[in-house]
């Protein structure tokens, strides 16, 4: 009788380590980022559909005041910001952030055209970006913003994004209620 009870056990063992084993340990898998998620910007980046919208919006005021906002990257799969980051690693490529910190991965980041802190393009993104969602969040970067509406204070009233006043003329009037239909 007891030698029945261990076959059991070894058996009721088995069963509980197999699927274990074949899952491969206990390695827990990311899901991959939908695509139906991500849009295509213009250029050909991808972005966050939220992100892209808000990016495109931009765009167009951008583009209203003389500007031209391009994308040199935007969303990257999980091999790609690996291959960056080891490339970064060994001294052969820009800072990249390790593979799963990166908001590039999440569709949220885009890296654009603005030369330096001095620039045009710089300067209309440090005052605008906050009205879209955007915020500068890497200080050596001056290239990468990050979608974050949530956490991104918009700029008070005949005020820019850095707090400056803004020429009375350029700031729209209110909406009155009985205007809005």
């Amino acid at each position: 009788m007891p030698l029945a009870y261990l076959r059991w056990g070894v058996l009721i063992l088995v069963c509980l380590i197999a699927p274990i084993a074949f899952a491969g340990g206990t390695k827990v898998r990311r899901a991959k980022p939908k695509s139906a998620k991500l849009v295509r910007l213009k250029g050909g980046e991808l972005l966050h559909r939220d992100a892209a919208t808000a990016f495109q919006r931009m765009t167009v005021e951008a583009r209203a005041d003389g500007l031209s906002l391009r994308v040199t990257s935007g969303y990257r799969s999980r091999r790609e910001q690996r291959w960056l980051y080891e490339r970064y690693r060994r001294g052969l490529g820009p800072q990249a952030a390790r593979p799963g910190r990166s908001n590039h991965q999440r569709g949220l980041a885009v890296d654009l055209v603005v030369g330096d802190v001095t620039s045009p393009t710089y300067d209309w993104l440090a005052s605008h970006a906050c009205r879209f969602g955007f915020r500068r969040t890497v200080p050596s970067e001056p290239w990468h913003w990050e979608y974050r509406p949530r956490i991104t204070v918009p700029p008070l009233p005949g005020q820019d994004c850095l707090g400056r006043i803004v020429a009375p003329e350029l700031v729209p009037p209110p909406v009155a209620e009985t205007d809005r239909s």
